[in-house]
Protein backbone atom coordinates (compact mmCIF):
# COMPACT_ATOMS: atom_id res chain seq x y z
CA UNK A 1 0.00 0.00 0.00
CA UNK A 2 1.08 3.79 -0.37
CA UNK A 3 2.79 4.53 2.65
CA UNK A 4 0.75 7.00 4.75
CA UNK A 5 1.73 8.90 7.69
CA UNK A 6 0.21 7.09 10.10
CA UNK A 7 2.99 4.27 8.77
CA UNK A 8 5.63 6.75 8.52
CA UNK A 9 5.15 7.71 12.20
CA UNK A 10 6.71 3.60 12.88
CA UNK A 11 9.11 4.13 10.29
CA UNK A 12 11.13 7.37 11.55
CA UNK A 13 10.87 5.84 14.95
CA UNK A 14 12.57 2.72 13.50
CA UNK A 15 15.18 5.32 11.61
CA UNK A 16 15.95 7.29 14.50
CA UNK A 17 16.85 4.01 16.63
CA UNK A 18 18.84 2.30 13.63
CA UNK A 19 20.50 5.43 11.83
CA UNK A 20 20.97 8.42 14.77
CA UNK A 21 24.47 9.26 14.77
CA UNK A 22 25.23 7.15 11.74
CA UNK A 23 27.92 7.71 9.15
CA UNK A 24 26.90 8.49 5.22
CA UNK A 25 30.00 5.73 3.64
CA UNK A 26 28.11 5.31 0.10
CA UNK A 27 25.45 6.94 -1.96
CA UNK A 28 23.75 5.09 -4.95
CA UNK A 29 20.85 5.80 -7.37
CA UNK A 30 19.71 2.50 -8.18
CA UNK A 31 16.31 4.11 -10.38
CA UNK A 32 15.68 7.28 -11.58
CA UNK A 33 13.69 8.59 -8.62
CA UNK A 34 15.46 6.51 -5.84
CA UNK A 35 18.35 6.70 -3.58
CA UNK A 36 20.52 3.88 -1.60
CA UNK A 37 22.84 5.04 1.21
CA UNK A 38 24.89 2.97 3.22
CA UNK A 39 24.96 4.25 6.67
CA UNK A 40 27.69 2.34 9.52
CA UNK A 41 25.69 2.81 12.55
CA UNK A 42 26.47 -0.46 14.81
CA UNK A 43 26.71 -2.41 11.59
CA UNK A 44 26.43 -1.55 7.92
CA UNK A 45 22.52 -0.33 7.13
CA UNK A 46 21.40 0.24 3.77
CA UNK A 47 18.79 3.17 3.76
CA UNK A 48 16.35 3.28 0.97
CA UNK A 49 14.47 6.63 -0.18
CA UNK A 50 12.16 6.41 -2.77
CA UNK A 51 10.40 9.14 -4.52
CA UNK A 52 8.64 6.45 -6.86
CA UNK A 53 5.46 7.70 -7.79
CA UNK A 54 3.17 3.67 -7.13
CA UNK A 55 5.73 3.02 -4.26
CA UNK A 56 7.25 6.03 -2.46
CA UNK A 57 8.66 4.97 0.68
CA UNK A 58 11.10 4.82 3.47
CA UNK A 59 12.37 1.93 5.14
CA UNK A 60 16.11 -0.13 5.76
CA UNK A 61 16.55 -2.46 3.12
CA UNK A 62 18.46 -5.99 2.68
CA UNK A 63 17.45 -5.92 -1.26
CA UNK A 64 20.50 -5.80 -3.93
CA UNK A 65 19.88 -3.35 -6.13
CA UNK A 66 21.60 -3.13 -9.54
CA UNK A 67 23.44 0.18 -10.01
CA UNK A 68 24.05 2.40 -13.33
CA UNK A 69 27.33 2.07 -15.11
CA UNK A 70 27.35 5.71 -15.03
CA UNK A 71 26.12 7.36 -11.89
CA UNK A 72 23.30 10.30 -12.73
CA UNK A 73 24.14 13.44 -11.92
CA UNK A 74 21.86 13.47 -9.23
CA UNK A 75 23.30 10.99 -7.60
CA UNK A 76 27.39 12.31 -8.12
CA UNK A 77 25.86 15.58 -6.24
CA UNK A 78 24.39 13.67 -3.56
CA UNK A 79 27.80 11.91 -2.79
CA UNK A 80 29.73 15.51 -3.26
CA UNK A 81 27.48 16.27 0.03
CA UNK A 82 26.43 13.46 1.97
CA UNK A 83 29.57 11.25 1.76
CA UNK A 84 31.18 10.99 5.06
CA UNK A 85 28.16 12.81 6.66
CA UNK A 86 26.40 12.14 10.00
CA UNK A 87 22.69 12.07 10.51
CA UNK A 88 21.65 14.13 13.19
CA UNK A 89 18.25 13.85 13.42
CA UNK A 90 15.31 12.03 11.84
CA UNK A 91 12.17 13.27 11.74
CA UNK A 92 8.68 13.28 10.52
CA UNK A 93 6.73 16.37 9.76
CA UNK A 94 3.26 17.16 11.46
CA UNK A 95 2.55 13.09 11.24
CA UNK A 96 2.00 13.37 7.31
CA UNK A 97 4.05 12.00 4.87
CA UNK A 98 6.80 13.99 4.73
CA UNK A 99 9.99 12.76 6.00
CA UNK A 100 13.16 14.97 7.18
CA UNK A 101 16.79 13.77 7.44
CA UNK A 102 19.10 16.09 8.81
CA UNK A 103 23.08 15.99 8.23
CA UNK A 104 25.46 17.52 9.91
CA UNK A 105 28.49 17.86 6.92
CA UNK A 106 31.88 19.69 5.74
CA UNK A 107 31.79 22.16 3.38
CA UNK A 108 34.77 22.51 1.10
CA UNK A 109 36.56 24.47 3.42
CA UNK A 110 36.24 21.89 5.93
CA UNK A 111 33.47 23.61 8.26
CA UNK A 112 30.40 21.93 9.54
CA UNK A 113 27.08 22.59 8.08
CA UNK A 114 23.50 21.58 8.49
CA UNK A 115 21.96 19.84 5.30
CA UNK A 116 18.33 18.28 5.58
CA UNK A 117 17.43 15.68 2.86
CA UNK A 118 13.14 16.24 2.63
CA UNK A 119 11.37 12.36 1.23
CA UNK A 120 7.85 13.30 0.39
CA UNK A 121 5.83 10.78 -0.11
CA UNK A 122 3.04 12.39 -2.22
CA UNK A 123 2.23 9.52 -5.05
CA UNK A 124 3.16 11.35 -8.63
CA UNK A 125 3.97 14.48 -6.25
CA UNK A 126 6.75 12.50 -4.31
CA UNK A 127 10.31 14.28 -4.26
CA UNK A 128 13.46 14.07 -2.81
CA UNK A 129 15.40 17.36 -1.93
CA UNK A 130 18.26 18.34 -0.30
CA UNK A 131 18.63 21.71 1.18
CA UNK A 132 21.32 23.62 2.82
CA UNK A 133 21.38 24.91 6.38
CA UNK A 134 19.90 28.14 4.54
CA UNK A 135 17.29 26.33 3.16
CA UNK A 136 18.46 26.69 -0.19
CA UNK A 137 17.36 23.79 -2.71
CA UNK A 138 20.58 22.46 -3.59
CA UNK A 139 19.07 19.99 -6.03
CA UNK A 140 15.83 17.60 -6.38
CA UNK A 141 15.59 14.19 -8.06
CA UNK A 142 12.60 15.63 -9.44
CA UNK A 143 12.45 19.95 -10.71
CA UNK A 144 9.30 21.52 -10.76
CA UNK A 145 9.20 24.22 -12.06
CA UNK A 146 6.23 27.27 -12.26
CA UNK A 147 4.69 25.72 -15.22
CA UNK A 148 4.40 22.08 -13.67
CA UNK A 149 2.76 23.94 -10.03
CA UNK A 150 0.99 27.10 -9.13
CA UNK A 151 1.47 26.09 -5.45
CA UNK A 152 5.57 25.83 -5.37
CA UNK A 153 8.55 25.43 -7.16
CA UNK A 154 11.09 22.69 -6.60
CA UNK A 155 14.15 24.18 -8.23
CA UNK A 156 17.91 24.32 -7.72
CA UNK A 157 18.94 27.96 -5.85
CA UNK A 158 15.11 28.01 -4.47
CA UNK A 159 14.17 28.41 -1.40
CA UNK A 160 12.38 25.20 -0.18
CA UNK A 161 8.87 25.43 1.16
CA UNK A 162 6.70 22.29 2.34
CA UNK A 163 3.93 21.01 0.41
CA UNK A 164 0.80 23.23 1.63
CA UNK A 165 -0.60 21.00 5.07
CA UNK A 166 -3.71 20.46 5.35
CA UNK A 167 -5.98 22.03 8.42
CA UNK A 168 -5.46 18.59 10.18
CA UNK A 169 -4.83 17.21 13.57
CA UNK A 170 -1.56 16.54 14.39
CA UNK A 171 0.11 13.95 16.92
CA UNK A 172 0.74 17.02 19.11
CA UNK A 173 -2.47 18.21 18.83
CA UNK A 174 -4.56 15.43 18.45
CA UNK A 175 -7.16 15.13 21.62
CA UNK A 176 -10.12 13.36 22.45
CA UNK A 177 -11.98 16.62 22.96
CA UNK A 178 -10.17 18.08 19.66
CA UNK A 179 -11.36 14.92 18.45
CA UNK A 180 -14.68 14.96 19.08
CA UNK A 181 -14.88 18.49 18.14
CA UNK A 182 -13.97 17.89 14.48
CA UNK A 183 -15.77 15.30 14.09
CA UNK A 184 -18.96 16.12 15.26
CA UNK A 185 -19.25 18.84 12.51
CA UNK A 186 -19.08 16.20 9.69
CA UNK A 187 -22.01 13.99 8.50
CA UNK A 188 -19.79 10.98 6.86
CA UNK A 189 -19.04 7.43 8.23
CA UNK A 190 -16.35 7.27 10.83
CA UNK A 191 -14.01 6.41 8.84
CA UNK A 192 -13.90 9.03 6.53
CA UNK A 193 -14.31 11.32 9.21
CA UNK A 194 -11.32 10.53 10.37
CA UNK A 195 -9.39 10.80 7.23
CA UNK A 196 -10.59 14.24 6.88
CA UNK A 197 -9.61 15.26 10.33
CA UNK A 198 -6.62 13.85 11.33
CA UNK A 199 -3.32 14.48 9.15
CA UNK A 200 -1.47 11.37 7.32
CA UNK A 201 -4.69 8.77 7.85
CA UNK A 202 -6.34 6.34 4.77
CA UNK A 203 -8.48 4.73 4.27
CA UNK A 204 -6.71 1.33 5.31
CA UNK A 205 -5.44 2.55 8.71
CA UNK A 206 -8.27 4.74 9.56
CA UNK A 207 -10.85 1.38 9.34
CA UNK A 208 -8.37 -0.38 11.34
CA UNK A 209 -8.10 2.53 14.58
CA UNK A 210 -11.58 1.80 14.66
CA UNK A 211 -11.47 -1.52 15.13
CA UNK A 212 -9.11 -1.26 17.33
CA UNK A 213 -10.98 1.18 19.10
CA UNK A 214 -13.84 -1.11 19.17
CA UNK A 215 -15.86 0.75 16.96
CA UNK A 216 -17.95 0.32 13.52
CA UNK A 217 -16.26 2.39 10.57
CA UNK A 218 -19.43 2.19 8.77
CA UNK A 219 -21.07 4.07 11.68
CA UNK A 220 -22.64 7.81 10.20
CA UNK A 221 -21.12 10.33 13.00
CA UNK A 222 -24.85 11.58 13.23
CA UNK A 223 -25.59 8.12 14.65
CA UNK A 224 -22.31 8.00 17.03
CA UNK A 225 -22.07 9.37 20.54
CA UNK A 226 -18.88 10.99 20.52
CA UNK A 227 -18.91 11.44 23.93
CA UNK A 228 -17.53 7.65 24.17
CA UNK A 229 -16.12 7.25 20.74
CA UNK A 230 -13.89 9.83 20.82
CA UNK A 231 -11.74 9.06 23.94
CA UNK A 232 -11.55 5.46 22.46
CA UNK A 233 -10.11 6.97 19.02
CA UNK A 234 -7.50 9.10 20.87
CA UNK A 235 -6.15 6.89 23.17
CA UNK A 236 -5.34 3.90 20.69
CA UNK A 237 -3.51 7.29 18.62
CA UNK A 238 -1.65 7.90 21.52
CA UNK A 239 -0.69 4.14 22.53
CA UNK A 240 -0.22 3.16 19.08
CA UNK A 241 3.66 3.42 19.36
CA UNK A 242 3.89 1.07 21.64
CA UNK A 243 1.94 -1.08 19.73
CA UNK A 244 4.65 -1.88 16.94
CA UNK A 245 4.63 -5.39 16.06
CA UNK A 246 5.38 -5.37 12.37
CA UNK A 247 3.50 -7.97 9.77
CA UNK A 248 3.38 -8.85 5.96
CA UNK A 249 -0.07 -9.63 4.90
CA UNK A 250 -0.27 -12.35 1.72
CA UNK A 251 -3.41 -13.18 -0.25
CA UNK A 252 -4.93 -16.60 -0.70
CA UNK A 253 -2.22 -17.05 -3.90
CA UNK A 254 0.64 -16.36 -1.40
CA UNK A 255 1.96 -12.94 -2.64
CA UNK A 256 2.40 -10.28 -0.46
CA UNK A 257 -0.32 -8.03 -0.45
CA UNK A 258 0.02 -5.19 2.10
CA UNK A 259 2.55 -4.65 5.44
CA UNK A 260 1.07 -3.42 9.19
CA UNK A 261 3.13 -1.87 11.84
CA UNK A 262 1.22 -4.23 13.83
CA UNK A 263 -1.01 -6.78 13.25
CA UNK A 264 -4.64 -5.23 11.97
CA UNK A 265 -7.70 -6.26 13.06
CA UNK A 266 -9.34 -6.11 9.57
CA UNK A 267 -7.90 -8.67 7.59
CA UNK A 268 -7.80 -12.45 9.14
CA UNK A 269 -4.91 -13.02 11.32
CA UNK A 270 -3.70 -16.42 9.76
CA UNK A 271 -2.77 -14.28 6.18
CA UNK A 272 -0.32 -12.16 8.68
CA UNK A 273 2.99 -13.18 8.95
CA UNK A 274 5.10 -11.37 11.99
CA UNK A 275 8.56 -9.70 10.90
CA UNK A 276 11.53 -8.48 13.14
CA UNK A 277 11.05 -4.87 12.09
CA UNK A 278 8.48 -2.64 9.94
CA UNK A 279 11.68 -2.39 7.15
CA UNK A 280 11.80 -6.44 6.81
CA UNK A 281 7.80 -5.97 6.74
CA UNK A 282 7.97 -3.83 3.69
CA UNK A 283 11.34 -6.05 2.19
CA UNK A 284 8.50 -8.96 1.64
CA UNK A 285 5.84 -7.07 0.36
CA UNK A 286 8.48 -5.19 -2.12
CA UNK A 287 10.99 -7.42 -2.75
CA UNK A 288 8.62 -9.08 -5.40
CA UNK A 289 6.56 -6.11 -6.52
CA UNK A 290 9.60 -4.15 -7.58
CA UNK A 291 11.73 -7.22 -9.09
CA UNK A 292 8.31 -7.72 -11.57
CA UNK A 293 7.65 -3.92 -12.02
CA UNK A 294 11.68 -3.48 -13.26
CA UNK A 295 11.71 -6.98 -15.03
CA UNK A 296 8.78 -6.17 -16.88
CA UNK A 297 9.97 -2.72 -17.67
CA UNK A 298 12.61 -4.26 -19.39
CA UNK A 299 11.26 -7.30 -20.57
CA UNK A 300 8.10 -6.02 -22.22
CA UNK A 301 9.85 -5.62 -25.53
CA UNK A 302 11.34 -9.32 -25.35
CA UNK A 303 7.96 -10.58 -24.32
CA UNK A 304 6.18 -9.22 -27.08
CA UNK A 305 8.69 -10.43 -29.38
CA UNK A 306 8.29 -13.68 -27.87
CA UNK A 307 4.06 -14.02 -28.16
CA UNK A 308 4.42 -12.85 -31.72
CA UNK A 309 6.76 -15.60 -32.50
CA UNK A 310 4.82 -18.13 -30.69
CA UNK A 311 1.88 -16.73 -32.56
CA UNK A 312 3.45 -16.95 -35.83
CA UNK A 313 4.43 -20.64 -35.35
CA UNK A 314 1.56 -22.12 -33.89
CA UNK A 315 0.20 -21.04 -37.35
CA UNK A 316 3.03 -22.55 -39.09
CA UNK A 317 1.55 -25.77 -37.06
CA UNK A 318 -1.68 -25.45 -38.05
CA UNK A 319 -0.11 -25.26 -41.85
CA UNK A 320 1.50 -28.51 -41.39
CA UNK A 321 -1.21 -30.48 -40.19
CA UNK A 322 -3.22 -29.66 -42.80
CA UNK A 323 -0.53 -30.54 -45.02
CA UNK A 324 -0.45 -34.13 -43.05
CA UNK A 325 -4.30 -33.84 -44.26
CA UNK A 326 -3.95 -33.61 -47.83
CA UNK A 327 -1.02 -35.98 -47.64
CA UNK A 328 -3.65 -38.65 -46.53
CA UNK A 329 -5.70 -37.77 -49.37
CA UNK A 330 -3.13 -38.31 -51.36
CA UNK A 331 -2.97 -42.00 -51.15
CA UNK A 332 -6.41 -41.90 -53.64
CA UNK A 333 -4.24 -40.51 -56.14
CA UNK A 334 -2.19 -43.16 -56.04
CA UNK A 335 -4.98 -46.01 -56.22
CA UNK A 336 -6.72 -43.81 -59.14
CA UNK A 337 -3.26 -43.92 -60.90
CA UNK A 338 -2.82 -47.72 -60.94
CA UNK A 339 -6.38 -48.39 -61.89
CA UNK A 340 -6.52 -46.21 -64.60
CA UNK A 341 -3.17 -47.32 -65.81
CA UNK A 342 -4.45 -50.75 -65.68
CA UNK A 343 -7.58 -50.29 -67.76
CA UNK A 344 -5.50 -48.09 -70.41
CA UNK A 345 -6.83 -50.52 -73.26
CA UNK A 346 -10.44 -49.74 -72.19
CA UNK A 347 -10.54 -46.00 -71.77
CA UNK A 348 -11.13 -43.96 -74.70
CA UNK A 349 -9.22 -40.56 -75.20
CA UNK A 350 -11.40 -37.28 -74.71
CA UNK A 351 -13.23 -38.91 -71.81
CA UNK A 352 -14.35 -36.61 -68.15
CA UNK A 353 -14.80 -39.88 -66.36
CA UNK A 354 -14.44 -43.26 -66.49
CA UNK A 355 -15.94 -45.99 -63.64
CA UNK A 356 -13.32 -49.10 -63.25
CA UNK A 357 -13.45 -51.98 -60.90
CA UNK A 358 -11.50 -50.88 -57.69
CA UNK A 359 -9.38 -53.69 -56.88
CA UNK A 360 -8.00 -52.23 -53.46
CA UNK A 361 -11.52 -52.69 -52.21
CA UNK A 362 -12.21 -56.09 -50.58
CA UNK A 363 -15.78 -55.78 -52.23
CA UNK A 364 -14.39 -54.89 -55.85
CA UNK A 365 -16.74 -51.69 -56.04
CA UNK A 366 -16.75 -49.19 -58.73
CA UNK A 367 -14.88 -46.41 -58.61
CA UNK A 368 -15.77 -43.42 -60.57
CA UNK A 369 -12.62 -41.24 -61.82
CA UNK A 370 -11.95 -37.53 -63.12
CA UNK A 371 -10.05 -37.39 -66.47
CA UNK A 372 -9.11 -34.35 -68.38
CA UNK A 373 -10.70 -34.29 -71.86
CA UNK A 374 -7.65 -33.13 -73.52
CA UNK A 375 -4.82 -35.77 -72.08
CA UNK A 376 -4.64 -39.50 -73.01
CA UNK A 377 -5.29 -42.20 -70.58
CA UNK A 378 -1.53 -42.76 -69.77
CA UNK A 379 -1.14 -38.77 -69.28
CA UNK A 380 -4.35 -38.85 -66.72
CA UNK A 381 -2.97 -41.66 -64.88
CA UNK A 382 0.51 -39.78 -64.83
CA UNK A 383 -1.07 -36.69 -63.80
CA UNK A 384 -2.43 -38.80 -60.24
CA UNK A 385 1.23 -40.22 -60.07
CA UNK A 386 2.20 -36.84 -59.72
CA UNK A 387 0.04 -35.45 -57.27
CA UNK A 388 0.85 -38.51 -55.41
CA UNK A 389 4.10 -37.60 -54.96
CA UNK A 390 4.10 -34.26 -54.86
CA UNK A 391 2.08 -34.65 -51.37
CA UNK A 392 4.31 -37.44 -50.47
CA UNK A 393 6.97 -34.67 -50.41
CA UNK A 394 4.96 -32.32 -48.62
CA UNK A 395 4.11 -34.98 -45.79
CA UNK A 396 7.98 -35.54 -45.51
CA UNK A 397 8.48 -32.06 -45.17
CA UNK A 398 5.69 -31.23 -42.71
CA UNK A 399 6.47 -33.86 -40.21
CA UNK A 400 10.11 -32.92 -40.40
CA UNK A 401 8.99 -29.39 -39.85
CA UNK A 402 6.14 -30.26 -37.03
CA UNK A 403 9.52 -32.19 -34.70
CA UNK A 404 11.18 -28.36 -35.20
CA UNK A 405 8.05 -26.78 -35.02
CA UNK A 406 6.91 -28.69 -31.62
CA UNK A 407 10.82 -27.96 -31.05
CA UNK A 408 10.21 -24.16 -30.92
CA UNK A 409 6.91 -23.89 -29.68
CA UNK A 410 8.63 -25.61 -26.28
CA UNK A 411 11.55 -23.58 -26.43
CA UNK A 412 9.59 -19.82 -26.82
CA UNK A 413 6.67 -21.35 -24.45
CA UNK A 414 9.85 -22.11 -21.52
CA UNK A 415 11.24 -18.39 -22.57
CA UNK A 416 8.05 -16.99 -21.71
CA UNK A 417 7.47 -18.92 -18.63
CA UNK A 418 11.16 -16.89 -17.70
CA UNK A 419 10.74 -14.01 -17.81
CA UNK A 420 8.32 -14.09 -15.07
CA UNK A 421 11.39 -15.81 -13.34
CA UNK A 422 14.03 -12.91 -14.31
CA UNK A 423 15.43 -10.75 -11.47
CA UNK A 424 18.53 -9.45 -13.15
CA UNK A 425 19.74 -7.91 -16.26
CA UNK A 426 21.81 -11.47 -16.14
CA UNK A 427 18.87 -13.49 -16.32
CA UNK A 428 17.54 -11.57 -18.73
CA UNK A 429 20.72 -12.17 -21.29
CA UNK A 430 21.06 -15.77 -20.80
CA UNK A 431 16.86 -15.81 -22.39
CA UNK A 432 17.65 -13.64 -25.27
CA UNK A 433 20.92 -15.84 -25.81
CA UNK A 434 18.77 -19.06 -25.99
CA UNK A 435 16.05 -17.10 -28.17
CA UNK A 436 19.45 -15.88 -30.23
CA UNK A 437 20.39 -19.35 -30.42
CA UNK A 438 17.45 -20.34 -31.37
CA UNK A 439 16.87 -17.71 -34.66
CA UNK A 440 14.12 -16.12 -32.67
CA UNK A 441 16.09 -12.76 -31.90
CA UNK A 442 18.92 -10.81 -33.71
CA UNK A 443 21.88 -10.67 -31.55
CA UNK A 444 22.64 -8.41 -29.48
CA UNK A 445 25.51 -5.94 -30.15
CA UNK A 446 26.61 -5.39 -26.28
CA UNK A 447 26.72 -9.35 -26.07
CA UNK A 448 29.22 -9.52 -29.18
CA UNK A 449 32.05 -7.52 -27.51
CA UNK A 450 31.62 -9.40 -23.89
CA UNK A 451 34.04 -12.71 -24.36
CA UNK A 452 31.54 -14.73 -22.61
CA UNK A 453 27.82 -14.19 -21.33
CA UNK A 454 27.24 -13.20 -17.87
CA UNK A 455 25.87 -16.23 -16.16
CA UNK A 456 22.45 -15.45 -14.19
CA UNK A 457 22.52 -17.22 -10.15
CA UNK A 458 19.83 -19.86 -9.66
CA UNK A 459 17.24 -19.44 -6.87
CA UNK A 460 19.37 -20.95 -3.29
CA UNK A 461 16.61 -22.11 -0.91
CA UNK A 462 17.29 -24.42 2.15
CA UNK A 463 14.97 -27.43 2.90
CA UNK A 464 13.87 -27.78 6.79
CA UNK A 465 16.51 -30.12 7.60
CA UNK A 466 19.40 -27.82 6.34
CA UNK A 467 19.76 -29.43 3.04
CA UNK A 468 20.35 -26.83 -0.25
CA UNK A 469 17.79 -26.61 -2.86
CA UNK A 470 18.67 -25.21 -6.19
CA UNK A 471 16.58 -24.12 -9.04
CA UNK A 472 16.91 -22.84 -11.97
CA UNK A 473 15.41 -19.51 -13.60
CA UNK A 474 15.79 -20.08 -17.48
CA UNK A 475 16.93 -23.15 -19.62
CA UNK A 476 20.50 -22.15 -19.54
CA UNK A 477 20.51 -22.29 -15.92
CA UNK A 478 18.06 -25.33 -16.21
CA UNK A 479 21.38 -26.99 -18.22
CA UNK A 480 24.20 -25.33 -15.82
CA UNK A 481 22.51 -27.04 -12.84
CA UNK A 482 21.62 -30.66 -14.26
CA UNK A 483 24.56 -31.20 -16.31
CA UNK A 484 27.01 -30.26 -13.54
CA UNK A 485 25.05 -31.65 -10.45
CA UNK A 486 26.49 -35.13 -9.11
CA UNK A 487 25.46 -38.26 -10.03
CA UNK A 488 23.16 -39.50 -6.96
CA UNK A 489 21.83 -35.68 -6.13
CA UNK A 490 18.09 -35.86 -6.25
CA UNK A 491 16.41 -33.87 -9.49
CA UNK A 492 13.11 -33.13 -10.19
CA UNK A 493 10.72 -31.40 -12.95
CA UNK A 494 6.84 -30.50 -13.00
CA UNK A 495 5.33 -33.15 -15.88
CA UNK A 496 5.06 -32.16 -19.15
CA UNK A 497 4.59 -28.45 -18.41
CA UNK A 498 7.83 -25.77 -18.47
CA UNK A 499 9.35 -25.33 -15.67
CA UNK A 500 12.47 -25.14 -13.58
CA UNK A 501 15.02 -27.93 -12.86
CA UNK A 502 14.78 -28.92 -9.00
CA UNK A 503 18.33 -29.74 -7.41
CA UNK A 504 18.62 -31.52 -4.22
CA UNK A 505 22.42 -30.62 -3.26
CA UNK A 506 23.16 -34.22 -1.17
CA UNK A 507 23.64 -37.52 -2.94
CA UNK A 508 22.24 -38.98 0.52
CA UNK A 509 18.81 -40.31 -0.21
CA UNK A 510 16.94 -37.10 1.12
CA UNK A 511 14.22 -36.85 3.48
CA UNK A 512 10.48 -37.12 2.62
CA UNK A 513 9.86 -33.89 4.11
CA UNK A 514 12.95 -32.26 2.15
CA UNK A 515 11.48 -34.18 -1.15
CA UNK A 516 8.27 -32.67 -0.51
CA UNK A 517 9.78 -29.97 -0.02
CA UNK A 518 12.03 -29.58 -3.71
CA UNK A 519 8.62 -30.95 -5.25
CA UNK A 520 6.68 -27.71 -4.04
CA UNK A 521 9.64 -25.67 -5.51
CA UNK A 522 9.42 -27.69 -8.55
CA UNK A 523 5.75 -26.57 -9.14
CA UNK A 524 5.96 -23.06 -8.01
CA UNK A 525 8.48 -22.56 -10.79
CA UNK A 526 6.18 -23.93 -13.29
CA UNK A 527 3.26 -23.71 -15.27
CA UNK A 528 1.34 -25.87 -12.92
CA UNK A 529 1.74 -23.66 -10.14
CA UNK A 530 -2.12 -23.27 -9.84
CA UNK A 531 -3.28 -26.65 -10.29
CA UNK A 532 -4.91 -28.45 -7.79
CA UNK A 533 -2.66 -31.78 -8.34
CA UNK A 534 0.46 -31.52 -10.32
CA UNK A 535 2.49 -34.06 -11.11
CA UNK A 536 6.55 -33.96 -10.40
CA UNK A 537 8.88 -36.54 -11.78
CA UNK A 538 11.88 -37.27 -9.61
CA UNK A 539 15.01 -39.07 -10.27
CA UNK A 540 18.72 -38.83 -9.57
CA UNK A 541 20.64 -36.91 -11.74
CA UNK A 542 23.13 -39.36 -13.26
CA UNK A 543 19.26 -40.95 -15.04
CA UNK A 544 18.88 -37.36 -16.77
CA UNK A 545 20.30 -37.32 -20.05
CA UNK A 546 20.52 -34.40 -23.32
CA UNK A 547 20.66 -35.27 -26.58
CA UNK A 548 23.29 -33.46 -28.39
CA UNK A 549 22.19 -30.54 -30.29
CA UNK A 550 18.49 -30.23 -28.34
CA UNK A 551 17.46 -26.88 -26.77
CA UNK A 552 18.38 -25.40 -23.96
CA UNK A 553 16.77 -27.12 -20.82
CA UNK A 554 15.60 -29.89 -22.92
CA UNK A 555 16.31 -33.32 -21.14
CA UNK A 556 14.86 -36.84 -21.17
CA UNK A 557 15.08 -39.38 -18.17
CA UNK A 558 14.66 -42.78 -16.99
CA UNK A 559 13.70 -44.26 -13.49
CA UNK A 560 11.89 -41.87 -12.20
CA UNK A 561 9.16 -41.79 -9.63
CA UNK A 562 6.13 -39.44 -9.37
CA UNK A 563 4.52 -37.62 -6.46
CA UNK A 564 1.43 -35.09 -6.75
CA UNK A 565 1.79 -31.57 -5.26
CA UNK A 566 -0.60 -29.04 -4.68
CA UNK A 567 0.47 -25.58 -3.22
CA UNK A 568 -1.20 -24.14 -0.26
CA UNK A 569 -1.32 -20.33 -0.16
CA UNK A 570 1.27 -20.48 3.02
CA UNK A 571 3.57 -22.67 0.38
CA UNK A 572 3.68 -20.27 -2.02
CA UNK A 573 4.07 -17.56 0.47
CA UNK A 574 7.53 -19.17 1.69
CA UNK A 575 8.33 -19.43 -1.51
CA UNK A 576 8.58 -16.17 -2.01
CA UNK A 577 10.13 -15.39 1.39
CA UNK A 578 12.77 -18.30 0.75
CA UNK A 579 13.88 -16.61 -3.13
CA UNK A 580 13.99 -12.57 -1.66
CA UNK A 581 16.97 -13.75 1.08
Amino acid sequence: MPMDGFTLSFMQRELYEKLLGGRVDKVNQPERDALVLLIRSGGNHKLLLSANANQARAQLTAQTYENPAEPPMFCMLMRKHLMGSRITDIRQLSGDRILALSFDCLDDLGYHVQKTLYLELMGRHSNLTLVGGDGTIIDAIRHVNSEMSRVRTVLPGGKYQLPPQPDKLTPETLSAEALGNRLASLSVPLFKGLIECVAGMASVCAREVCAQAGLDASTPLGELNLTVAAPRLAAFYQSAPERVSPVTLYDEAGLAADFFPFPYLTFTAENQKPMPTLSEAMDAFYLGRDLRMRMQQKSAGLQKHIKSALERTEKKKGIMLEALVQSDRAEQDRVFGDLLTANLHAIEKGRQSVTVQNYYDEACADVTISLSPLKTPSQNAQSYYRKYRKAKVAEQYAREQLVKIESDLMLLENALDDLDKCETTADMAEIRYVLTEGGFVRPDPALRKRKKLQEGKPYRFTAPDGTVIEVGKNSLQNDRLTLYARGNETWLHAQGIPGSHVIVRTEDEPSDETLLYAAKLAVYYSKGRNHPAQPVDYTKRKYVKKAAGSPAGFVTYTNFQTLLIGLSPEDAARMIMEAGR
